[in-house]
């Protein structure tokens, strides 16, 4: 078995990983290094399989969502409602493992890996929550016991569509290999409160309730996400939208 070290785009992964019907041409062309196979015999039994053990992968593939580990992955992933430690204490994706996304949106959640890469090389991209399907977001409303005007603090109602919804949002943070320890950026993921708001970072910093460090760390995560073209919000410092809800409401499947 023979193989040739050469260089291709990150165009060729994204070919290879997403459904070439539903592809579109990607804002950056990143270069990686691609090893090609000349010639192989395979012996015995086919390897295994690595799937996931969710349901939801079953889902996500009628919509032709792509697994953004395919396109890059040195991407960590750990959904933060896929095990009962997030803030509603339940699993409300069967232990999913996988961030699934439209082919378009994780081409340039792959991209603001590479250019965090060329910043530092020790960091990584984790993704706390991907494509939320609208069955999923009824169940984690019902499941949250307080009166109806005060669940809108903490989730968006079932019937008021997320761009989660459509596979068009990312929740995400930066980690650390060698510690392996999340950076800090002041509060942790789904804190429900104006220290998490960007819009409240600069009366923080005169406070003193939140640290030069975890501003940084926050200015770090928003420059590699805005160089791959997704917007950060006023409210929640993880979250990035590949696009607004009118242009997701027709450009893609609403996920059910």
């Amino acid at each position: 078995m023979k193989f040739y070290k050469t260089y291709f785009y990150v165009l060729f992964t994204v070919l290879a990983g997403c459904d070439s019907a539903s592809y579109k041409r990607p804002d950056h062309l990143v270069k990686h290094i691609v090893y090609v196979i000349e010639h192989s015999m395979q012996i015995g039994p086919p390897p295994a399989v690595n799937t996931d053990t969710s349901y939801l992968e079953t889902v996500f593939e009628m919509y032709n969502l792509v697994d953004v580990r395919s396109l890059d992955s040195s991407i960590r992933v750990k959904l933060q409602y896929a095990d009962s430690t997030n803030f509603l204490h339940r699993d409300f994706y069967d232990g999913l493992k996988k961030a699934y996304f439209p082919c378009e949106v994780a081409t340039r959640i792959a991209n603001a890996q590479y250019f965090l890469k060329q910043i530092d090389s020790n960091l990584t991209l984790i993704i706390l929550d991907a494509a939320r399907p609208m069955h999923v977001q009824q169940m984690m409303w019902d499941s949250l016991d307080m009166p109806p005007d005060q669940k809108f603090k903490y989730l968006a109602p079932p019937w008021n569509t997320s761009l989660h919804n459509y596979g068009c949002a990312v929740d995400l943070s930066i980690m650390n290999l060698s510690t392996g320890k999340l950076l800090d950026m002041g509060t942790d993921f789904d804190h429900f409160g104006k220290l998490s708001e960007p819009i409240f970072e600069i009366h923080f910093i005169s406070t003193g309730e939140l640290s030069k460090d975890a501003l940084e760390n926050r200015k770090l995560l928003r420059k590699v996400m805005q160089a791959a073209k997704l917007n950060p919000i006023t409210t929640e410092w993880w979250h990035f939208n590949f696009c607004s809800k009118e242009y997701a409401a027709a450009a893609f499947k609403l996920i059910k």
